[in-house]
């Protein structure tokens, strides 16, 4: 299958033009007075602890600074990432910004090895093997909706809480997951309710295996001239909002990568890998 994705619209043509690109997103005229920076007190800016599984995520949660996510809580470590991953079974669920992971995973352990499961177009699920570290990667889709041009095999389409009540989980076993960019053209309830469903999945989940570790991953900004009724980052961030709340009360990680890819102006729903990577370390400082 795959979808019919025809523009739909239910703006007058005055409406439609205030989101077109030269409307959107608009830098503000640089024709203010000068601004006095004054010093710091020389007091010693007290350590930040290495950020870790289950830290509470400030607003904002970082900034970028030569092209490195600093987060406002805590600190990352630079961490190798094939000895961090030796025995773990890494299991990425969600859309395409999480499979960008799995590309970029295989770039950076060059024994990683794909493993053909013969499966049908683009969304197939993914899985990469490294025999002698013992690492287990795989990406699979979510359920519907799914939104796009390319075709894709309904025989294994399923709904990740489904998948998660499948998944035994132990403490080598990583779940993160991403919802959100296909979920953007539709009523916010849509949304609501899956994200519930997952929620309860991953209850039961750490339920029967405490050790398990899941890590929500939050959606992306995206372009600002692609179809902005339906796609824009408005509802993105309401969604971002939502996942956020409904999972305040598991012991889950965050990943914001909505602050990360504000930060870094990528508008762009697959950002660059300089971006994947910054995500990835924070998974591996959780991990690690």
């Amino acid at each position: 299958m795959y979808s019919k994705n025809k523009e739909v619209s239910y703006l007058s043509e005055q409406e439609r033009s205030l989101f077109e690109r030269s409307n959107v997103g608009v830098e503000i005229m640089e024709n203010f007075d000068a601004i006095s920076v004054s010093q710091c007190n020389k007091k010693r800016v007290p350590t930040k602890k290495k950020c870790k599984f289950g830290m509470t995520s400030t607003i904002p949660s970082g900034h970028v600074w030569k092209d490195t996510w600093n987060p406002v809580s805590c600190s990352l470590a630079p961490i190798k990432m094939k000895e961090c991953l030796r025995g773990k079974f890494i299991h990425l669920m969600g859309d395409s910004t999480i499979r960008q992971w799995m590309e970029y995973f295989k770039s950076s352990i060059n024994t990683l090895k794909s493993v053909d499961l013969h499966e049908l177009g683009k969304f197939q699920n993914l899985l990469a093997v490294d025999l002698d570290k013992n690492i287990n990667i795989q990406w699979q889709k979510h359920g519907y909706p799914l939104i796009g041009s390319l075709i894709y095999s309904v025989k294994d389409i399923e709904y990740l809480a489904r998948v998660i009540d499948r998944t035994g989980g132990e403490k080598n076993t990583i779940i993160v997951i991403s919802l959100g960019q296909h979920f953007r053209p539709f009523p916010i309830d849509v949304f609501i309710r899956r994200a519930l469903n997952v929620h309860k999945a991953v209850q039961r989940l750490l339920l029967r295996s405490p050790d398990t570790m899941v890590i929500i991953k939050a959606e992306n900004i995206r372009d600002m001239d692609a179809d902005m009724e339906r796609f824009s980052d408005f509802h993105g961030y309401i969604q971002y909002l939502v996942i956020k709340d409904i999972f305040q009360d598991l012991n889950v990680g965050i990943i914001d990568a909505w602050d990360m890819t504000i930060a870094y102006g990528t508008n762009n729903v697959h950002p660059p890998q300089s971006v994947v990577r910054n995500q990835i370390n924070i998974l591996l400082n959780y991990i690690c």
